[in-house]
């Protein structure tokens, strides 16, 4: 999670300071996707690389939005907890 947080940063050229809390709850210990049983089963596996994906997503979005909501939201789900 903590790659896609900084890649997503780094697409809006963002900088905060992220502070971890460790202590706190995070549900699953492993959050690693693992697409081996998919493959197995389905035959299938992903095509697109997960920051090509994520840039692709990302470029969507903010074509469908106006700016600057999109900034102000981004802005709001960094800083609220």
């Amino acid at each position: 999670m903590i790659d896609a947080v900084h890649e997503i940063l780094r697409i809006f050229k963002h900088n905060p300071k992220i502070e971890l809390q460790p202590n706190t709850p995070t549900g699953p210990l492993n959050r690693v996707a693992e697409n081996s049983l998919a493959k197995k089963l389905m035959g299938r596996e992903p095509k697109v690389m997960f920051k090509d994906g994520l840039r692709k997503t990302i470029d969507w979005h903010v074509a469908s939005k106006k700016q600057e909501e999109v900034a102000a939201k981004l802005e709001g789900m960094l800083t609220e907890r």
